[in-house]
């Protein structure tokens, strides 16, 4: 809890405040909820990302027009329920220096539930972020990892 504690309002922009995010899961009259920084530009409609978390036959694999990194080898791995979609931070990714690109914090689309929102919270208050292994020593050390981009 202390390296968190100590070093997460200098780990990016915002620190701390970036888990005011988490509160969009709450929004549960409504079927989606989306994050947006101001600093975000949005080039073609959200549509079909609605579509494909709001219709129960929506076929997310067969739609050129939802972007899936690497569809041909991850369309077997999605859900049947979309629950979020999200973009990763390739700009922030230190070349050779991390697993993967992190994502990236100022765009989220997401299906909103108390149930989850709950179980964020409890992540954060837990506070099991390690220095080089990430929440919990397995996953989110990346840049803004220790933010909501990691949980």
């Amino acid at each position: 809890k202390e390296f968190l504690r100590e070093h997460i309002d200098g780990a990016s922009c915002c620190g701390r405040k970036e888990f005011i995010k988490l509160y969009a899961y709450t929004l549960v009259d409504h079927p989606v909820a989306v994050i947006l920084d101001l600093d975000s530009l949005v080039l073609k409609p959200l549509d079909d990302l609605f579509d494909a978390m709001i219709l129960e036959d929506y076929d997310v694999v067969g739609s050129s027009l939802i972007p899936i990194h690497d569809k041909k080898n991850n369309a077997m791995n999605l859900p049947k329920k979309i629950d979020a979609f999200y973009t990763r931070d390739y700009n922030m990714v230190n070349a050779g220096g991390e697993k993967y690109a992190g994502v990236q914090g100022g765009f989220l689309m997401a299906r909103p539930s108390e149930a989850i929102f709950e179980e964020y919270i409890d992540i954060v208050l837990e506070g099991d972020y390690r220095e080089g292994q990430g929440w919990g020593g397995h996953y989110g050390y990346f840049f803004g990892g220790m933010q909501i981009q990691g949980i």
